[in-house]
C-alpha cells in the first residue's frame, strides 16, 4: 500500500512539474472554488474531504510547512555544493598535471568556497531540524494541556451529576458481587485438588525427555541413511556372482545324487 501511495506521488509530482504557471493558478483557483483547497499569501493548504466549517488556520502548521520545504531545498543545494567540490578538485589535479598551476590555483579556490558553504548549509540545516522539534513539541503541549482542560471539566461535571456515597455504595456492591461470580466460577471448574503443580513438572520434564530421544533417533536414522556405503575389491572378489551362484549350487545336487 505504501509503494502505490509513493508511485502515485511520483507521477502526480512529473504531472504538475510539467505544466505552465498559467495552467498551475487555474489547477490552484479551481481547487479553491471547490471548497478542497485554502490558499493563504504563497502557501496552498489541500483538503481532500473539503475545508471542516470549523477550520481555523494554524500558523504553526504553515511554519512546519515551511520549515519542511526550505530543509528539502537546503539538502538539494549540499548535494549540489558537495558535487561542485569533487569537480573542483579533479579539475585543480588535471591543471597541476598540465604545469597550470594558475588554473589549479582558481579550481582549488572554487573547492574551498565550495567546502565552506557545505559547511554553513549544515549548521543551517542542523537549527531548522531542533527548530522543527522544539515547534513540534510546543503543538503537543497545547495539545495536552486542552486535554486536562476538557478531563478536568468532564470530572467536574461528573461529581455535580453524581453523588459520591452512592457511587462508594454502588462499588462495593459491584465488588461483593464479582466476588462471588468468581468464588462460583473458580470452584466449578478448578477446584483447589484438581491441580498439582509438582505432579505437571514432572509429566511436562518426562515429555521434554521424551521428545529428545526421539529427535536424536531421528537425527541417528538420518545419518544412517545419508552415510555412503561402500565395497572394497576384494568383498567383491570374495561374492559369488549369480551364474557362480547356479554352478556351486548345481554341483552340490549333483554330488548329493547316489551313484
Amino acid at each position: 500500500a505504501a509503494t502505490n501511495a509513493n508511485q502515485k506521488l511520483i507521477r502526480f509530482g512529473k504531472i504538475l512539474s510539467d505544466i505552465t504557471e498559467r495552467e498551475v493558478h487555474l489547477l490552484a483557483s479551481t481547487l479553491s472554488k471547490s471548497n478542497h483547497a485554502l490558499i493563504e499569501k504563497d502557501i496552498i493548504t489541500l483538503f481532500p474531504g473539503g475545508i471542516p466549517a470549523n477550520y481555523e488556520p494554524c500558523q504553526s502548521d504553515h511554519a512546519l510547512f515551511q520549515i519542511h520545504v526550505t530543509k528539502m531545498t537546503i539538502q538539494n543545494r549540499m548535494v549540489r555544493l558537495e558535487h561542485d567540490a569533487n569537480v573542483a578538485k579533479g579539475n585543480a589535479v588535471k591543471a597541476q598535471r598540465k604545469d597550470m598551476t594558475k588554473l589549479s590555483l582558481v579550481h582549488m579556490r572554487r573547492r574551498k568556497a565550495a567546502l565552506e558553504e557545505l559547511d554553513r548549509c549544515a549548521t543551517i540545516l542542523t537549527n531548522l531540524d531542533a527548530s522543527e522539534l522544539r515547534l513540534e513539541r510546543a503543538k503537543n503541549d497545547v495539545q495536552i494541556v486542552q486535554s486536562y482542560t476538557l478531563l478536568k471539566t468532564a470530572l467536574q461535571d461528573i461529581h455535580k451529576s453524581n453523588d459520591i456515597e452512592n457511587v462508594e455504595e454502588l462499588m462495593l456492591d459491584i465488588r461483593e458481587e464479582m466476588e462471588n461470580v468468581g468464588g462460583i466460577g473458580d470452584g466449578a471448574i478448578y477446584p483447589e485438588d484438581a491441580i498439582d503443580e509438582d505432579e505437571l513438572n514432572e509429566e511436562f520434564k518426562l515429555l521434554e525427555l521424551e521428545c529428545e530421544n526421539e529427535e536424536c533417533s531421528k537425527a541417528q536414522d538420518d545419518a544412517i541413511e545419508k552415510q555412503p556405503y561402500s565395497v572394497s575389491a576384494k568383498d567383491l572378489d570374495a561374492q559369488p556372482t549369480t551364474g557362480q551362484q547356479n554352478e556351486d549350487s548345481n554341483a552340490s545336487k549333483a554330488e548329493a545324487v547316489p551313484a
